[in-house]
Order: C-alpha cells, then sequence, then structure tokens
C-alpha cells in the first residue's frame, strides 16, 4: 500500500507530463516551501531545536525561527509552555506570535518579582 506522500508525488509527475513541452528549468523546486517542519528534519540534531520549530509552526510565524529556537534552549519550558497556551485559546487573535512574545514578557517579570520577594522574606 503506498503512502500518501507517495500518490502526491505521482500526481505532480503526472501534471508535469501533461505539459506539451517541460521547461527548461523547473523553478517550483526552488519555491519557498510554506511547510516549515520538513519531513526529515534536515539539520535539526538537538530536541530544543525541534521545540523551537514546532512553536514557530503552530504559531505561523516563520520569520522569527531562530528567536523561538534561542527561546527554547534559554527560557524554562514552563513559560513557554503557558504562553502558548494562552496564545492558542486567545479567542480573537489576528497575530498569535504577538500574543506569545507578550505573554512570555510577562510570565518572565512574574518569575522575577518572585524570585526578588522570597529573600527580602527569609531576611527579616
Amino acid at each position: 500500500m503506498e503512502s500518501i506522500k507517495d500518490i502526491l508525488k505521482n500526481l505532480k509527475r503526472e501534471e508535469k507530463e501533461d505539459t506539451p513541452q517541460g521547461e527548461l528549468f523547473d523553478t517550483s523546486s526552488l519555491s519557498k516551501s510554506k511547510n516549515i517542519l520538513n519531513d526529515k528534519h534536515k539539520y535539526i540534531s538537538k530536541e530544543y531545536q525541534y521545540y523551537g520549530l514546532r512553536l514557530a509552526g503552530k504559531l505561523g510565524d516563520s520569520k522569527r525561527i531562530t528567536m523561538y529556537i534561542k527561546w527554547a534552549k534559554e527560557k524554562p519550558r514552563v513559560i513557554l509552555e503557558q504562553a502558548f497556551s494562552f496564545a492558542i485559546d486567545y479567542p480573537s487573535a489576528k497575530d498569535r506570535s504577538r500574543i506569545f512574545m507578550w505573554k512570555v514578557k510577562e510570565l518572565e517579570n512574574e518569575s522575577k518579582k518572585k524570585k526578588e520577594s522570597i529573600p527580602e522574606k527569609q531576611n527579616p
């Protein structure tokens, strides 16, 4: 049984064969793919890279993929997960990536305030 991927490849080949004269240079292979995550995950060797790509893909922000990978490496995963769930659940979001970034900033500020308040309580 063929996979869906193989069936789609065969359909594309049939479409190319239907043209009376093929192009001299096939530019469709050079066009930028709309799919952020490719099938083979080439050049992804760490888990945080995959997590950053997944965040960018689900938020629909292909321009800032490197930022999401960096954040996945440096920021606590709890903050990123909370901000992601907030951004996805936001009812009238035009740009979920901006909501995500705002929420990350808010959660970081809250965690800094908690860390600052804990030493003050311990040293009366």
